[in-house]
């Protein structure tokens, strides 16, 4: 994951090279790509599984699985359903740099 912080690690302690740390993004933030064709800009490209999907009147919300730890992308129920996405597809999460946030696990600090 590439992200863009604020904070250095000679202020950050968790930002060093080596520790443990989280990512925080917005689940409407995570667009997904099905069979994609092409380049893309975003960095951030997650290969995933559908696990569940939960369609909305508007939203739907996808839970996928990246190398077992889950995530979950709101996308529009048009969008969904265009996609045609279902349990146990692979699909690709897209995740814009500066959408994502540093945070020291089970820590008290702000994200960065």
């Amino acid at each position: 994951m590439t992200v863009i912080t604020i904070g250095v690690p000679e202020k950050v302690a968790y930002l060093k090279t080596g520790k443990d740390i989280e990512l925080l993004f917005n689940e409407s933030e995570v667009s997904i790509g099905k069979l994609g064709q092409g380049e893309i800009s975003l960095i951030n490209q997650m290969d995933c599984v559908v696990e569940r999907l939960v369609p909305g009147q508007i939203f739907s919300q996808v839970m996928l699985s990246f190398q077992g730890f889950g995530l979950t992308s709101l996308i529009t129920t048009r969008s969904a359903r265009r996609l045609n996405l279902e349990p146990g597809d692979r699909v690709t999460a897209f995740i814009k740099t500066n959408e994502v946030l540093l945070k020291e696990p089970n820590g008290i600090g702000h994200a960065h």
